[in-house]
């Protein structure tokens, strides 16, 4: 993704691989080395309360629509991170695993 689209990522609305909405995106996060897209927070659980990190990897953006390339039970299920302005590097590992990248 460019970086020219990060205002249009954060106003988006976030689907499931399998056209499930998930809700408003809530942060876009930027990768460290190049500054460009690489997560983004979407809220999930009982009164989505729980935000959870998924990468933009496999997504697409049609218009205001974000297509996530993972399940809402796939990223439900994601490592958790203690913070949602910033990935230490441990948790960014963890997700990446988890994430297959």
């Amino acid at each position: 993704m460019e970086k020219l689209e990060v205002n249009e990522l954060q106003e988006a609305t976030a689907w499931d691989s399998e056209g499930m909405k998930l809700g408003e995106v809530n942060q876009v996060h930027l990768e460290k080395a190049s500054g460009l897209p690489g997560w983004v927070t979407v809220s999930l659980g009982l009164l989505n309360t729980r935000k959870h990190y998924v990468p933009l990897a496999k997504a697409r953006l049609e218009g205001a629509d974000l297509h996530l390339g993972w399940t809402k039970e796939q990223i439900g299920d994601s490592p958790d991170a203690a913070s949602d302005l910033e990935l230490t590097g441990d948790e960014e590992r963890a997700l990446s695993e988890y994430y297959s990248l």
